[in-house]
């Protein structure tokens, strides 16, 4: 069995509105395996994407996490994310966990250019990695001393002050140009044409499968364990779509990542994910193997997803009701105002998300 790489128990998070406060999650409970792909489905708002974004501990405002625990397993140990400094999360964001957005667009800075948006990556994650490549290079001693002070103390008065010197912070050029070659090789394991071409571009230039590709690149440049991938084909052509889907399973392959992967396309969840979670109104309420969840659907709502499903030869089932406000959330179970199998226990006590099998576990009073 794979040891669990993230675990979110409990996770309570609260949007403070002038509306009122929003309910966005419901002290979800979620276990990310190492190596696995998990896939979280879920209506537009049921709480997929805050889910992402909290694992990250980046919370857009008035977002307010208000309880429970991110634990993520770094290098043997177990560390609450919700517990740690923004230092700490800085480094842990990018080199250990990365996330995919769901607009390329609004992702990447329009004022610069891809090699200065991935070299940004590099330098916060892996400047000691780079300054050692540079000090194998022939150099002069005066270079050498400055490179070997980065090293020792990259936060030196010393260079700070040699840094505003145009002509002395020419020293500098080694490393961009080190880091560079590095840019240019991991465009081109995102399978970009032309990648020298590539890196001195805006995003305005790029086209949408191109920038997908830019921002995965980004996501990838330290080799993280965690991907989380926020519909990251959405705004894409089919084919394209397809591109990426291959590029994102390979470089899976090649890296052993573990992928969180969001999306509302079960069919897409059929084809790339291990386990399957899925999400209604800030509620986990069902979990189970990929195959298991589409040939043995036990929720409610889930049995109601798949057979929203449009299918050659079949009739087409809508679900009955709209999705609640949560804004002012049903009481007890989320789901029972549009629930076939309610009763009264569902309009009163929530339920728990509980084991039913070792590859299934259920949000549901029925079971």
């Amino acid at each position: 069995m794979s040891k669990n790489l993230l675990t979110i128990e409990d996770l309570i998070l609260r949007f403070y509105t002038y509306e009122g406060i929003v309910e966005a999650l419901d002290k979800v409970n979620l276990k990310i395996k190492d190596g696995e792909t998990l896939g979280v489905v879920g209506e537009t708002g049921c709480g997929k994407t805050v889910t992402g974004l909290s694992t990250l501990v980046l919370v857009p405002p008035p977002g307010k996490i208000e309880g429970g625990h991110i634990l993520f397993d770094k290098k043997g140990k177990t560390v609450d994310l919700l517990s740690q400094d923004e230092a700490f999360l800085r480094d842990i964001r990018g080199e250990d966990i990365s996330m995919v957005f769901q607009d390329p667009r609004s992702a990447l800075n329009p004022v610069y250019t891809v090699r200065e948006q991935i070299s940004e990556v590099f330098l916060h994650h892996r400047r000691r990695e780079f300054i050692e490549q540079v000090l194998k290079r022939p150099l002069t001693g005066f270079e050498r001393k400055i490179y070997e002070k980065m090293l020792e103390n990259p936060e030196s008065f010393t260079l700070k002050v040699i840094s505003k010197i145009p002509i002395i912070n020419r020293y500098k050029r080694k490393l961009k140009d080190e880091i560079s070659s590095e840019v240019i090789r991991v465009l081109k394991e995102m399978q970009i044409s032309d990648p020298e071409r590539v890196v001195d571009m805006y995003p305005h230039e790029l086209s949408g499968g191109m920038a997908q590709r830019v921002v995965i690149a980004i996501a990838l440049a330290c080799n993280p364990k965690l991907l989380i991938a926020d519909e990251p084909t959405t705004n894409l052509d089919v084919t394209i779509q397809l591109q990426i889907l291959n590029l994102i399973r390979e470089l899976k392959r090649k890296f052993g990542s573990t992928i969180e992967y969001i999306t509302h396309d079960l069919g897409v969840v059929a084809e790339m994910c291990d386990r399957v979670a899925v999400m209604y109104a800030g509620n986990i309420v069902e979990v189970a193997d990929v195959m298991e969840l589409f040939k043995n659907p036990l929720h409610p709502y889930t049995k109601a997803l798949l057979e929203s499903i449009p299918r050659p030869g079949k009739e087409f089932k809508s679900i009955e009701g709209t999705v609640p406000s949560l804004i002012n959330p049903p009481k007890g179970c989320r789901f029972h105002e549009r629930c076939p199998y309610a009763m009264e226990i569902c309009t009163k006590e929530k339920p728990v998300l509980k084991e039913i099998t070792k590859k299934h576990s259920i949000q549901c009073h029925l079971y």
